[in-house]
């Protein structure tokens, strides 16, 4: 649609703190010939978003909305899903120069406003369609507000280190200063001090500044000893402190390190929000490895060749690596939900029949059931691993040459059924953790209040020789892997020299040694064999 026809704003549109109550007005002013009857105007987004959902009928609750127009002049606004509403002009239709106007979070009657969303987003887009009355069109206007939603004050500091490190190697502390909804506090301007028995650091303060946006890293932290340590955080002036993850110190790390990955980062819909999604992963999550899983039936070429271009572009071998891959989301009875993952940049995709969509996007890259997907996919370098998400995977259908582990936590919650399916089927698979998520924040993600989402996001502990593309397939074909419901939690495991993920037969009865390091004390530790406690 020309946006001459509609012209749409915000007031205020000042940047605001993530899950704080307010009032905002949206205007919609029809130019030239205006609107005709029938018409209805909508407003969505294009994240998860959780802001509370107007309502227009009590006006002491909160997210109360009203709606006025020029006298004369019908309208009716009902809410949307879950996301937002729509405006219906009635029979006299809305003339040029005309403006229907919503109050969001109207107080006058004592509500205490709408609630905001929780999570940061740069630009919150109240996006704008238009379906003319006596059309079937429906248009979008290109110049919809946008908010800019930030963290809000600071309740918290949190440190995050190496989990395993020799004596004497150079490491960088991440360290945040984060809201009530796990956002890093776009407004600290703090200064922490960090402390640890057996850390040395170059430098012992931060001092944030706005450029850092609530998320700093200081250089030149070593360890001088070995065993389990931590840093501390404190800014005693704001009354904030954190401890960091357990970071194990040996004389002899083994060739495999443990890394944090999230590879299952979710997706967004907005094109311009990719290369942000990776460096929230990198930066503000501080994880080493992340995947971007776009649902593949609505993944338009445009859309691929930016989301692979920007994999690229965060592609830094030894510190951080955007793991190239997409989801085939084909419904349940077709196979379920199964993420994608390439060894090598720019690789065509192949698309699930339509299922988040009702058209498809291209149907000669069409697979329609997971069988055919293992088929196109069996001897490339390609893994493929099953998840619970919209359309959880049916565990039946499984080949082992493209799948070695199975994603049990992620936003959607933690799913030990999956895990049990998987054992009394007698498959060897690791076990995965992630985010699977639409807020833009792989490696650390909360539910905050959405509809559809639990839990805070999960992480992959997993290890590696390096920070590679190469490595993290040998790992994950290895199965050098564990599921955590998001803390750094070290666990490692031996059986007669053989670790995590290890195959092997012995005639003797094994001894299996299990070493744990919480980031909190240990309630107990189980060992099972399939569904059987064993101590």
């Amino acid at each position: 649609m020309s946006d001459t026809m509609l012209k749409t704003s915000i007031e205020p549109s000042t940047p605001v703190a993530a899950g704080s109550f307010g009032t905002w007005t949206l205007r919609f002013q029809a130019t030239g010939d205006g609107l005709p009857a029938g018409t209805t105007i909508r407003v969505g987004t294009d994240t998860d978003t959780d802001w509370g959902v107007p309502q227009f009928n009590d006006p002491g609750a909160a997210e109360y909305a009203t709606v006025t127009a020029p006298e004369g002049v019908d309208v009716a606004a009902l809410t949307v899903g879950v996301k937002g509403f729509q405006v219906e002009v009635g029979s006299t239709g809305l003339p040029g120069g005309g403006e229907i106007a919503v109050v969001i979070g109207d107080t006058s009657g004592g509500s205490p406003g709408s609630r905001s969303q929780t999570f940061r987003e740069h630009h919150r887009v109240f996006a704008v369609t238009v379906q003319q009355g006596g059309s079937d069109e429906v248009e979008a206007v290109t110049d919809s507000p946008v908010l800019e939603i930030v963290g809000g004050e600071p309740v918290k500091l949190v440190v995050v280190v190496p989990s395993e490190l020799p004596p004497g190697e150079p490491f960088r502390v991440l360290v945040k200063a984060e809201d009530a909804w796990g956002n890093a506090s776009n407004g600290y301007r703090g200064t922490v001090t960090l402390a640890g028995d057996g850390i040395a650091l170059d430098n012992d303060t931060i001092d944030f500044s706005e450029s850092d946006a609530g998320a700093g890293w200081l250089e030149g932290a070593s360890a001088d000893r070995a065993g389990v340590l931590r840093l501390t955080a404190t800014d005693n002036q704001a009354g904030l402190a954190g401890t960091s993850n357990p970071l194990c110190v040996v004389e002899h790390v083994g060739q495999q390190r443990l890394h944090w990955a999230d590879p299952h980062g979710g997706q967004l819909v907005d094109r311009e929000k990719f290369a942000g999604f990776f460096a929230h992963a990198r930066d503000v999550a501080g994880i080493q490895f992340a995947g971007f899983q776009r649902n593949a039936d609505v993944l338009d070429e445009q859309d691929l060749v930016v989301q692979q271009d920007v994999e690229l572009e965060f592609h830094e071998p030894g510190r951080f690596i955007a793991i190239p891959g997409y989801e085939w989301s084909g419904k349940t009875w077709d196979g379920g939900h199964h993420n994608v993952y390439f060894r090598r940049h720019h690789q065509p995709i192949h698309r699930n029949a339509p299922a988040e969509t009702p058209e498809s996007v291209d149907k000669s890259t069409e697979l329609h059931h997971v069988r055919d997907l293992y088929a196109h996919y069996r001897g490339t370098d390609t893994i493929i691993t099953p998840h619970v998400g919209g359309e959880h995977s049916d565990l039946k259908h499984h080949d082992p040459t493209l799948e070695p582990g199975v994603e049990i936590v992620s936003s959607h919650g933690a799913f030990e059924w999956m895990r049990r399916d998987a054992l009394a089927r007698g498959y060897q698979l690791g076990f995965l953790g992630g985010s699977d998520s639409y807020t833009g924040r792989p490696g650390d993600d909360r539910p905050g209040h959405q509809q559809r989402r639990y839990s805070k996001a999960g992480l992959t502990g997993i290890y590696c020789d390096g920070v590679t593309l190469e490595s993290f397939f040998e790992a994950m074909r290895a199965r050098r892997v564990y599921a955590t419901t998001g803390a750094r939690i070290v666990a490692r495991a031996d059986v007669e020299g053989h670790g995590i993920g290890s195959r092997f037969s012995t005639r003797q009865q094994p001894v299996v040694e299990v070493d744990v390091v919480g980031t909190a004390p240990l309630e107990s530790v189980e060992l099972f064999r399939n569904e059987e406690l064993l101590g």
